[in-house]
C-alpha cells in the first residue's frame, strides 16, 4: 500500500472498531481522510473497507506487531486518535486483584502511549501532527471504586502537557466527551454493588431519553482542536460538552492563547 498523496489526511485511529472509534472513523472518511484503524482481536473490523490492524494495547507484543504493520504501509500519519478504554476492575483498590488493575492502567493509558511512542518515527515529517486522547469520569474529583480508570485518564491528561512541552511538532490534546452511549457502561451495570452511586447514575442515563454527547460533537471538537493547532490547544484538557468551541470558538481560543495554564492539571486555591 502506498503513502497517501494528501498531506494532513492520514489518520491512525486506535480502537476504530466500535462505538466512538467507529463513529470517528466514519466521519474522517466522509471528510476525505485516509484512515487506518485498529481492533483488539481477530474478527474485529473497522468497517467501510478501512485498512485494519489488530492491536491489543494491554499486550506489549501486540503493540510491537501493530507498529510494525503500520510501518509496512509506508503511510506517514498526520493525525493519531485513541479511543481505547475500559472501566474494569471496579471496586475498592485494596480489594481489587492488582494484576487486573495493572492491565486496566495499561489499556487506559500506558498501552496507548506505547503505541504513540512506537508510531512517532512514522509520522509525517516536516510539519505539525495532531494527537488526540479521550479523558473520562472522575478526573476533576473522586471517582470511587474506579481507581485504575480514573488514575489512567489523569496520566493521559498530564502526558498531553508533557508532550506539548517536549515535542514541538505535535499538537497533543485530550477531550472529555461526557456521557456517551457506548458499550463501556455494561462493565458498570455488571458490578452494581462495587460501582455504588455510579451504578445508579449510569442506569438513569441509559434509561433516560437523553442521547448523551453526540458522535458529531466529539468529532467536531476534535476537528476544532486540529484547526486551532498547538498554539491554542496543545497540552490542554478540553470538555466536548462544557467548553465553548462551537461556532468557531473565538472567545475560547483567545482565552487559551492568553493563559498557558488554562485547562491543565494545576493546584488551585492558593493566593497568587
Amino acid at each position: 500500500m502506498t503513502s497517501s498523496t494528501a498531506p494532513g489526511k492520514n489518520v491512525f485511529l486506535l480502537g476504530a472498531t466500535a462505538d466512538i472509534g467507529r463513529a470517528l472513523s466514519e466521519r474522517f472518511v466522509r471528510d476525505g481522510f485516509d484512515v487506518v484503524g485498529t481492533g483488539r482481536k481477530a474478527g474485529d473490523a473497522a468497517g467501510g473497507g478501512l485498512p485494519w490492524i489488530p492491536c491489543d494495547v494491554g499486550d506489549g507484543g501486540s503493540v510491537t506487531r501493530a507498529v510494525q504493520a503500520y510501518a509496512a504501509l509506508s503511510r506517514p500519519w498526520d493525525v493519531f486518535v485513541s479511543c481505547v478504554g475500559m472501566m474494569e476492575p471496579i471496586g475498592p483498590f485494596f480489594e481489587t486483584d492488582f494484576t487486573a488493575w495493572e492491565r486496566s492502567v495499561a489499556v487506559n493509558s500506558t498501552g496507548q502511549l506505547r503505541v504513540l511512542h512506537g508510531l512517532y518515527p512514522h509520522r509525517r515529517q516536516g510539519q505539525g501532527c495532531h494527537v488526540a486522547f479521550l479523558a473520562g469520569g472522575g478526573t476533576n474529583g473522586p471517582f470511587t471504586n474506579y481507581s485504575a480508570y480514573c488514575g489512567s485518564k489523569i496520566l493521559l491528561i498530564k502526558m498531553c502537557e508533557l508532550l506539548d512541552d517536549e515535542a514541538p511538532d505535535l499538537n497533543a490534546f485530550i477531550l472529555g466527551p461526557g456521557w456517551v452511549r457506548t458499550r463501556i457502561h455494561s462493565q458498570t451495570l455488571d458490578r452494581p454493588e462495587a460501582a455504588g452511586k455510579n451504578f445508579e447514575r449510569t442506569s438513569e442515563f441509559l434509561q433516560s431519553s437523553s442521547g448523551g454527547t453526540s458522535m458529531d460533537d466529539i468529532y467536531g471538537c476534535i476537528r476544532w482542536c486540529m484547526s486551532q493547532g498547538r498554539e491554542v490547544v496543545g497540552g490542554r484538557n478540553l470538555s466536548v460538552v462544557h467548553d465553548a468551541w462551537r461556532g468557531g470558538g473565538a472567545a475560547l481560543a483567545s482565552q487559551l492563547r492568553n493563559n498557558r495554564d488554562s485547562f491543565k492539571l494545576r493546584r488551585s486555591g492558593n493566593p497568587t
